[in-house]
């Protein structure tokens, strides 16, 4: 047997409607009551027309309204011509199940009495929720600003409120240019303004400033005018900050200051500071400041202030130029870091960030990267100053692409985050060392002022022989005090360095010592050099190894071995050991005459030569290389772990730049322009000779020639390809 359910008959349409109107009573019921238990006191009865004072507040359809509005029926406007769009007329209906939080079908001129139903509620909800929504509609933010305007308006006219009043209507303004100015550039410009009134009629005002008021598009903010006509009146310098909003006025500024915009004021700060002192002075104008107000609500008139005959400064053009320069060189400044956070905005705090600011800004920006680095270098240090260590100790804080691969552009964020920190690195990229791997030595040390971050001549040439000498001093695996001692002597009196090069070839001498790089890769790059020169390079490495009486078998093997690199002849390195053993009162380093050049000549003797514990002799190791340019550059290519991108002939700057790039930027081009396609290693290389970092340097000669021609200076790939056309317009 089957037991059948019984189902009842769907409910009829009229039953449906019944069921929803009780639904509906019981929404409405259960609205009313939490509007009761959340409403405010004290509670203001609405009867005649009437302004809500701060702290107080009035009950419209169960909303709490808040202070600081007007509520009434039909509320006059201020010369009675109209109804004050602003005031809260509680006969109006609303609509509490469909409000209008969109604000859709809205005026642009909008008034309480003239929206929606639905607009209202939308609007008496904004203002129960004590006017906090940051994504309220606009319109109705407007509205309630009609009201502060009025009253202002009243207080001028000395129809009421107190200037107690005008300095709570001023923070309330303050604080929703806070909440919406990035919402809404128009409503900033209208509340800016009306800053600026209050703070004409009440000195407490002023000291109330929204920077988001201040930009480039609505004019110079009364406020700011007046600030510069009062000083350029009394002859008194600008601050630096009262310059910035003038700038910020007036200027559109690229994308390094709109996205390093706490940076780029920071560094505008200090290198105004540095270029005007206290500030710039400016002579007073003819042009008088025009004191009229222009309300953003249509009930209200223009409202001209009695005239002060404060000079309108802004439209001077000669000092914002200047300012407008100073801005462009804080933007460029600012561009590597600036391209870092575009491709990662999280990376503000990290040691590549931290290595790409401009060196004012270091000892105000925190880096825990940094400041871990940091702390771990100065507690190995020796009583020289200086610390060997694992590179992999220091790559710790740098976040490799490829792990256990360093790059070069790795390796100078590196060494520029040292050199921020006070510290210098080698094996240094920027001088032409190698990329080091992370299980290699290197040797950090505390740096000098002067201590170089790109090779001169001089110290390109130093460094070779530096390297040649302790080739060859390491030929019997062990360094002597002795010959050690030469090799420091050679840095204090090789060319004319600096005591901050001395320093750096000191530490490149102690990394050489423990790295022990050896020969490879020399003989192509030797090959370079003149034969006179080549000759001069191998007496010097004779005299290193004959530097402790006695040149041993081994010693002699690398040396052998390095006169056939430099070309030279097995007998040119016996005659060069003998006259170094048998040489007495002269300098090692002479052979006859007419083979040293006046770069060579031999010093006067001595009255008393300095000696060590094993009698050798110092003053038969006084070292002099070839003073000239191009020797010298020659001798600084010759270590480089790559080929050398041959730059000498261009390596000079050119008079002058193009259009707004700086000089390295502008060098880089003109060298790129002159062939269609580059190797990416020869780009990096050309870049590294001019101390720019590849990707951004190429990036930014881009973006310049977008700005100038439109087009693309060059297009990704291996080789890189130059737009040859693009390019001679720009270098024309």
């Amino acid at each position: 047997m089957f037991n059948f359910l019984r189902i009842p008959p769907p409910p009829s349409d009229l039953e449906r409607a019944l069921q929803a109107s009780i639904d509906r009573k019981q929404r409405l019921d259960e609205l009313a009551r939490t509007r009761a238990e959340e409403r405010p006191s004290p509670m203001r009865p609405v009867g005649a027309p009437s302004w809500i004072a701060q702290g107080s507040t009035a009950n419209v359809h169960g909303f709490a309204t808040g202070d600081l509005v007007y509520v009434g029926r039909r509320v006059p406007s201020l010369d009675g011509s109209g109804t004050e769009p602003s005031a809260i007329d509680p006969t109006q209906p609303i609509d509490l199940e469909h409000p209008n939080t969109s604000g859709s079908g809205m005026s642009y001129w909008p008034s309480y009495s003239s929206i929606s139903a639905a607009s209202r509620t939308a609007y008496l909800q904004w203002l129960a929720g004590g006017r906090r929504d940051s994504q309220v509609y606009i319109g109705y933010v407007f509205i309630f600003f009609y009201g502060l305007e009025r009253r202002v308006y009243e207080f001028i006219n000395g129809r009421g409120s107190t200037a107690d009043e005008m300095l709570a209507i001023a923070h309330e303004v303050e604080r929703l240019i806070g909440v919406h100015a990035s919402r809404s550039h128009s409503f900033a410009s209208y509340a800016g303004a009306l800053l600026d009134l209050i703070a004409s009629i009440e000195p407490r005002a002023r000291t109330i400033t929204r920077r988001e008021t201040v930009r480039p598009g609505f004019g110079v903010p009364t406020r700011v005018a007046i600030a510069l006509g009062e000083l350029a009146l009394a002859g008194k310098p600008i601050p630096a900050n009262l310059a910035y909003n003038w700038l910020r006025a007036t200027q559109y500024l690229n994308t390094p200051a709109q996205r390093c915009e706490r940076e780029f004021e920071l560094l505008f700060h200090i290198r105004y500071a540095k270029q005007f002192g206290d500030g710039m002075t400016i002579k007073p104008n003819r042009t008088f400041i025009d004191l009229t107000y222009r309300p953003a609500s249509a009930a209200l008139g223009a409202l001209r202030l009695a005239p002060r005959n404060i000079p309108d400064v802004t439209n001077l053009a000669r000092p914002l130029t200047k300012l407008a320069d100073l801005a462009h060189q804080c933007s460029s400044a600012l561009d590597p870091f600036s391209r870092l956070l575009g491709k990662n905005a999280h990376a503000r705090g990290s040691l590549a960030a931290f290595a790409l600011l401009p060196d004012e800004l270091v000892e105000g920006t925190h880096s825990a990267d940094a400041q871990s680095l940091a702390s771990m270098v100065a507690s190995r240090l020796d009583a020289q100053g200086r610390a060997r260590l694992s590179a992999g100790e220091l790559l710790y804080y740098v976040s490799l692409a490829k792990p256990e691969k360093v790059s070069k552009n790795e390796a100078t964020l590196l060494a520029q985050s040292l050199e921020k920190l006070g510290y210098g690195i080698e094996p240094d990229v920027r001088l032409g060392g190698p990329v080091f791997e992370v299980d290699t030595p290197v040797v950090v040390f505390r740096r000098l002022p002067d201590c170089p971050s790109a090779a001169s001549n001089d110290y390109a040439a130093a460094s070779v022989c530096m390297r040649l000498g302790t080739v060859v001093s390491a030929a019997d695996d062990d360094v002597s005090d002795v010959e050690r001692a030469l090799l420091e002597r050679h840095i204090g009196e090789t060319l004319q360095l600096s005591p901050g090069e001395r320093q750096r070839l000191g530490a490149h001498l102690a990394w050489l010592l423990a790295a022990q790089p050896g020969t490879t890769g020399m003989k192509k790059r030797l090959a370079a050099l003149s034969a006179d020169n080549r000759q001069h390079i191998g007496k010097l490495l004779v005299s290193i190894a004959a530097a402790d009486g006695v040149v041993d078998r081994r010693e002699m093997k690398m040396l052998e071995k390095l006169y056939d690199l430099l070309g030279l002849e097995a007998s040119d390195l016996y005659r060069d050991v003998h006259t170094a053993q048998m040489a007495d009162d002269a300098p090692v380093l002479v052979d006859t005459p007419t083979s040293v050049p006046k770069a060579f000549a031999i010093p006067a003797k001595p009255a008393a030569a300095a000696t060590t514990a094993k009698g050798l002799d110092m003053s038969r190791v006084r070292l002099k290389i070839a003073e000239t340019r191009q020797v010298s550059a020659l001798l600084g290519s010759i270590f480089t772990e790559e080929e050398p991108v041959r730059i000498a002939a261009a390596a000079a700057p050119q008079a002058g730049t193009i259009g707004t790039l700086d000089g390295p930027h502008s060098e880089l081009l003109r060298r790129l322009a002159q062939r269609e396609s580059w190797p990416r290693d020869e780009v990096e290389r050309l870049a590294a000779a001019f101390s720019l970092l590849t990707d951004g340097a190429l990036e930014t000669i881009n973006d310049y020639a977008y700005a100038a021609v439109d087009e693309a200076f060059w297009e990704d790939g291996d080789p890189l390809a130059i737009n040859t056309k693009v390019a001679m317009e720009l270098i024309a």
